[in-house]
């Protein structure tokens, strides 16, 4: 699902969950129910008992118990209010739960929907991502919106429903009184529409200072090695010092002023309760009101300083969670790499199958052509060898083989299907390309070899045994489970690279891409290497993006890229002769 997330999206998520919500809505009610006659239970009974007023209430009470003894009915008043409010504690705890799983999945949703995003993102998109903006997208702004939808359905209903049983019985009580009062909710919530964008910007710049923080720690720790080579540890960490600082100022700011606003918010409802406990005196004094319906009229008003704090709270927070759902849909509007249906599967029960492409041109992002109608072709079972100076487009090619850059114009074909007709994912499970650099997770050699896929152990040491490896790892202390550090640090760089040829092994390929996959090694160890690869390779497609001669002598067939384009192709002694192959690859 892509698209932007908005508060319809979060309002239709809300009602997906149904069985919760109304779960949630009905604890609700039902414990504002019980919590609605409570105020006036006690003041009824100093009208009643102290005051001599009979009453209803009164007559109950003696009438079912058989005395009119006033510890009798102090004694049945407490019990049914504390029976009350004990039996509204133990619902308002059954709403918050339920609540509280609707707030949890939409944080599930919600990351599942960025992740899912994510996973299809352009690798032009990717490149210029920061991991640290990533994760403070899907952790704080996450649990902003989550936030908020459990206060939505925890505070809407049971308020509004409190505000109007409370409204009701204040009118009942002194309608002149009670409307003074209600006139004077909408300006309650205008303040705090107010209050609630000002804090809802210091909120964002709170959020930006947190993941510039990120993102540059982020890097620094996964640089650390080159920092310290550098010797810039001073300067980086100086950095993260006044990106810290830039977190204390924003947090401070936002900190304070929110508790400024909930302070003043606090301040106008108590200052209006205060006003009414004086007008309250003044309609005993001046009308047919008694003190116990005071009493019970300035009850009902403390209690209804909740419901609006709560209406108040979910306003100022509606504004808070605005810069957060901008800051996921910064997330959400990247560009995804085009979807391909699978229609046909050109590797299925075949050991290999022919790649070609035809008339590619290719530029990055707005930029510069790079790639001007490269047309190439290894047939099934062929070894063919891309060679051509620094930056001329070889390793461009490469990744347009695998999708992971659209072509701007041309085609690309296995088995002469055209890849929009294959899925990217089908081309990626059978195409395997190995990069120069390769990457590692910051874990055991076996995971990083079966990347969490089930593989047993013989057929992972024939992998690291064509690798030339197998030895290495059995004299390891823990073997399989060695843990090779923040991408192979552990490792040599040859021993990275060949570790990677063993992952490349056990995936088990139908087309192989080399990219400079074994520069790290020395030409006699890289010689032996193919030897031994030799089995493996036998029969399948490859394509190797190599200098040394040593490696391009294997292929049947070689193509010269020189400024993104095809200069020539050929075997390696048509190339040779012709004076374009010089020894270790160099090309003129």
């Amino acid at each position: 699902m892509t698209g932007y997330y908005t508060f319809k999206t979060l309002y239709n998520q809300i009602k997906t969950q149904k069985n919760d919500f109304w779960r949630t809505s009905l604890y609700g009610i039902v414990a504002t129910l019980l919590l609605l006659p409570i105020p006036m239970l006690i003041p009824l009974l100093i009208d009643e008992v102290l005051l001599v007023h009979s009453g209803k209430m009164t007559e109950m009470i003696s009438g079912f118990f058989g005395s009119s003894e006033v510890w009798v009915y102090i004694t049945v008043i407490l019990v049914v209010v504390l029976t009350l409010r004990f039996l509204a504690f133990f619902f308002n705890n059954r709403k918050t739960l339920y609540a509280t799983k609707i707030s949890e999945k939409i944080s599930y949703l919600l990351r599942h929907r960025i992740l899912h995003h994510l996973e299809r993102v352009s690798l032009s998109e990717y490149e210029t991502l920061k991991s640290g903006g990533i994760a403070s997208k899907t952790v704080q702004d996450v649990e902003s919106v989550s936030g908020f939808a459990g206060q939505v359905v925890t505070t809407v209903l049971s308020a509004s429903l409190m505000l109007v049983g409370i409204a009701a019985i204040m009118l009942w009580m002194n309608w002149v009184l009670a409307l003074l009062v209600f006139m004077l909710n909408p300006l309650f919530l205008g303040f705090s529409r107010i209050l609630g964008r000002k804090t809802g910007e210091l909120l964002r710049r709170q959020h930006e200072a947190y993941e510039l923080y990120h993102e540059l720690l982020n890097e620094t720790l996964e640089l650390f090695i080159q920092v310290r080579a550098s010797n810039q540890e001073k300067s980086f960490f100086g950095i993260l010092q006044g990106r810290a600082k830039e977190i204390e100022t924003a947090s401070l700011d936002y900190g304070y002023k929110a508790s400024v606003a909930h302070s003043s918010s606090t301040l106008l409802t108590n200052t209006v309760v205060d006003i009414f406990r004086a007008l309250g005196i003044a309609a005993v004094a001046y009308s047919d009101l008694t003190i116990g319906m005071m009493i019970a009229f300035l009850f009902y008003l403390s209690t209804l300083v909740a419901p609006i704090q709560q209406l108040m709270g979910l306003i100022i927070s509606y504004q808070s969670t605005k810069p957060a759902l901008e800051r996921i849909n910064t997330l959400l509007s990247l560009s995804q790499e085009p979807h391909y249906p699978h229609e046909v599967n050109p590797f299925e029960d075949v050991k290999t199958t022919s790649v070609e492409l035809k008339k590619i041109c290719f530029a990055y992002g707005n930029g510069k052509e790079v790639l001007y109608n490269i047309s190439l072709q290894a047939k099934a079972g062929q070894k063919i060898a891309l060679i051509g100076p620094s930056g001329s487009g070889k390793t461009t090619i490469a990744q347009i083989m695998v999708g992971f850059y659209p072509s701007h114009t041309g085609e690309i074909l296995y088995g002469d299907v055209p890849i929009e007709q294959i899925g990217l994912p089908v081309v990626r499970e059978n195409v395997a390309l190995m990069l120069q650099q390769a990457l590692f997770f910051n874990d055991t050699i076996r995971m990083n070899l079966t990347l969490s896929k089930e593989k047993s152990e013989v057929e992972i040491y024939e992998a690291l045994k064509a690798a030339q490896l197998e030895e290495f790892v059995r004299n390891l202390e823990y073997g399989l489970e060695t843990p090779i550090g923040k991408n192979g640090i552990r490792l040599s760089g040859g021993q990275r690279q060949r570790l990677a040829i063993a992952r490349l092994i056990l995936s088990d390929p139908k087309i192989v891409i080399f990219d400079e996959a074994t520069s790290a090694l020395d030409n006699a160890t890289e010689f032996h290497l193919y030897e031994t690869l030799a089995p493996f390779l036998k029969g399948r497609t490859t394509i190797i993006i190599a200098h040394r001669t040593t490696t391009i002598k294997q292929a049947d067939h070689i193509y010269l890229i020189e400024e993104g384009r095809v200069k020539a192709e050929g075997s390696y002694d048509m190339l040779q002769k012709k004076g374009l192959i010089k020894e270790d690859f160099d090309v003129k």
